[in-house]
């Protein structure tokens, strides 16, 4: 069946012309390149703050018995947690955007490359984005909480 509709298939190049067509392929290289940038920092993003919260916990351990420096240190991983929300947001939302410019550039490639395109639904990618989306601020704040506990466990 799949052979018989292969078969029936005809490719139609872009309508655009050369210059053009090198545009737009610059153009929808950079916005994978951008992508995956993003997408990259996200989980750099979880790396540093799990390294700032064990620096955190072992500056607090280097001095238990000093419970206005534990304040100090909590709202410092406040800060950083709030702080790692917001550019996790921010690169979804440059993602987004990304994904949006990729799709617009493909509309005017061939439709050999739509076809490729459309073989992962375009729900079923915002599926994924945002349950992925889920797991790093889960993740986030699960490490704020662990965080705050060794804190204060440290002023008992």
């Amino acid at each position: 069946m799949s052979a018989e509709i292969d078969d029936e298939f005809e490719h139609i190049e872009s309508s655009l012309d050369d210059l053009s067509h090198a545009e737009y392929l610059m153009l929808y290289r950079e916005a994978g390149e951008n992508l995956l940038f993003a997408k990259r920092q996200q989980w750099l993003i979880l790396a540093y703050l799990s390294m700032a919260y064990v620096g955190i916990y072992l500056i607090a351990k280097a001095n238990p018995y000093d419970l206005k420096f534990l304040n100090y240190l909590t709202a410092c991983s406040f800060i950083l947690t709030i702080f790692a929300i917001a550019i996790v947001i921010f690169l979804q939302f440059w993602q987004i955007n990304e994904k949006r410019i990729i799709r617009n550039i493909a509309g005017g490639l061939s439709n050999s490359l739509q076809r490729i395109r459309s073989l992962k639904s375009r729900g079923e990618s915002d599926a994924h984005r945002y349950i992925m989306l889920f797991m790093l601020m889960a993740y986030i704040l699960m490490a704020q909480i662990a965080m705050l506990r060794a804190l204060w466990s440290m002023t008992n």
